[in-house]
């Protein structure tokens, strides 16, 4: 994250926070993506409500990954008090990891339950 360490240990604050928001909003991109792609298919006919749920899910936890490794980013040009940072950062993990379980445990259902008609 950043070239000069001055913390304790040798650890950066926040980096392997920072790291798996980078990784979360990977993941979120390609489900999207794969849920684009396997909408089109034509032999499975997938329902629209089911499909705005996911893409709706998946979407808040890439957004909410992204906006979260922004503020830690940010934390070089305008420090927040550590405790506020930390919970910050435990209700992002929370969000986005919640956000990708629903719109991932939404989407395989739906799409088993059109590829089997």
């Amino acid at each position: 994250m950043i070239d000069q360490d001055d913390t304790p240990g040798g650890e950066l604050p926040f980096g392997r926070a920072y790291d798996f928001f980078k990784h979360m909003t990977g993941i979120a991109l390609i489900s999207i993506g794969g849920v684009f792609a396997l909408m089109d298919n034509t032999a499975a006919k997938l329902d629209g409500l089911s499909l705005v749920i996911v893409l709706g899910a998946l979407a808040l936890s890439g957004v909410t990954a992204l906006l979260m490794a922004n503020s830690l980013v940010t934390l070089e040009v305008k420090p927040e008090p550590h405790a506020k940072m930390v919970r910050n950062v435990r209700i992002g993990l929370v969000m986005s990891t919640f956000f990708l379980a629903v719109g991932l445990g939404a989407f395989v259902p739906s799409f088993a339950s059109a590829i089997l008609k």
